[in-house]
């Protein structure tokens, strides 16, 4: 079975991911190359410490660039990985999982002028595909339970 190539990484190659910023710009840098119109991407991960609740990495096609936004446990809710990708343009995001602690990704493309999104009905079909094989992944990786595993690059930051 011959899948597309962001897929075949994902199932193939991804569980070697040394770190959810890597792991997020080699899916968006696959993704680019696969032809999607992305402007930036975002991955957020819920994490299990008593001051900081979430970690986002916001990827900027552009650059290649990762940055890091933190949540903390006691301030108010926080989108930061939907601000800023509403700022880059139109967005897509869904998350990792049946759980609200999830991780949840997300991605902005250039807006098309349109007034719609900025991806057609087959865009967000593969956009969605990607983030069924990231759970499919993760999912598995976690039997295995490998340092390297998706698993701990979905879930568990270094």
């Amino acid at each position: 079975m011959d899948l597309p190539s962001p897929l075949a990484w994902l199932v193939d190659e991804a569980g070697a991911s040394p770190s959810p910023e890597w792991f997020l710009a080699e899916l968006g840098r696959r993704l680019l190359a696969d032809g999607l119109p992305l402007l930036g991407g975002t991955l957020t991960l819920s994490v299990p410490h008593p001051i900081i609740a979430r970690r986002t990495w916001l990827w900027r096609a552009e650059t290649g660039a990762v940055i890091e936004a933190l949540a903390f446990a006691a301030a108010p809710q926080s989108e930061a990985g939907r601000d800023w990708l509403t700022a880059l343009g139109p967005i897509w995001e869904e998350r990792i999982g049946l759980s609200q602690d999830s991780p949840m990704l997300g991605w902005a493309g250039i807006d098309n002028g349109a007034g719609r999104g900025a991806f057609a009905p087959a865009e967000a079909d593969r956009l969605r595909e990607v983030a069924r094989f990231c759970r499919r992944t993760a999912r598995s990786a976690r039997g295995a339970g490998g340092a390297g595993s998706p698993a701990r690059s979905l879930s568990r930051p270094a």
